[in-house]
């Protein structure tokens, strides 16, 4: 599945992150390479369901397989290709701890195979550029080759090349894992079952396109968490007071912005350094 990084996964899980508030995921390109794609009747639909499968199973990823998806808001249109399925489209997806997720899907996007994953946590943030920009760049003439990328629309000028795109693309990570369960008699780490959840969560999101509503994301049959609400995100700064936010000035105090518990009344304070 293109785009999950194994540090950036590993790193979420492990709390580096704290709780996960927001997860997005953005898959666009060109298009796609065979004519069977952007037939509707074969393919069963445009980029979102083309490219937005992975995008939701990659949000799914950070914020937890076990927390459920109660409800999705997408915007979906055919802006350029003469086709009848969408080319273009973005959504908003709800989580029952609060999380939310968001997906971006585009055939219609100049420049090549556009992959980025944002994470917000309450104790950090992940930006991840998976294949566009992945550190290389180069110009060249085009007259040395031709094959630059996939989804690369130019081998000629400033070009950003995919070292090692197998690996970038996670083709040999998803093949491994795929033959260690086999091997091991185990569950590999994508299955039917997280399918028939994304699935749902598409579901949900092309009747939302149509019907320009909050539309309910309908799962039979839900194996996660259930009654997850939303965590507690008051911090205690002492008996009177809840902590907003803490930070150092440019002249080297440290301000605290406060909420009284019984009032509600927010003020600030300054704790001057030591000198």
């Amino acid at each position: 599945m293109a785009g999950i990084a194994k540090l950036s996964v590993t790193s979420v899980r492990e709390g580096a992150l704290g709780r996960i508030l927001w997860a997005k995921s953005r898959e666009t390109h060109p298009g796609p390479h065979s004519d069977w794609f952007w037939d509707i009747e074969q393919a069963g639909g445009g980029c979102v369901l083309d490219l937005g499968c992975h995008c939701v199973e990659i949000t799914r990823s950070y914020i937890g397989k076990d927390i459920k998806p109660i409800e999705v808001m997408c915007w979906a249109d055919t802006q350029v290709k003469p086709i009848d399925a969408e080319d273009h489209a973005i959504a908003l997806i709800k989580y029952e701890n609060g999380a939310i997720a968001q997906f971006e899907v585009s055939w219609t996007f100049r420049g090549g195979l556009d992959l980025r994953d944002e994470v917000m946590g309450t104790e950090g943030t992940i930006w991840i550029n998976n294949f566009l920009r992945t550190g290389f760049e180069m110009f060249t003439t085009g007259k040395g080759g031709d094959y630059i990328a996939e989804k690369a629309e130019s081998n000629s000028g400033w070009l950003f090349p995919v070292g090692d795109e197998l690996n970038e693309l996670g083709y040999n990570h998803m093949f491994a894992d795929m033959f260690d369960a086999y091997e091991n008699k185990q569950s590999p780490k994508e299955t039917f079952y997280d399918g028939y959840v994304v699935n749902a969560v598409l579901d949900a999101a092309y009747k939302s396109a149509k019907t320009k509503l909050w539309e309910p994301v309908k799962l039979v049959h839900w194996r996660g968490k259930e009654g997850v609400g939303k965590d507690n995100h008051l911090v205690e700064f002492d008996d009177e007071h809840y902590l907003i936010k803490e930070e150092m000035t440019h002249y080297g105090d440290k301000k605290l912005i406060l909420n009284n518990k019984k009032s509600g009344e927010i003020i600030e304070k300054v704790e001057e350094k030591i000198k």
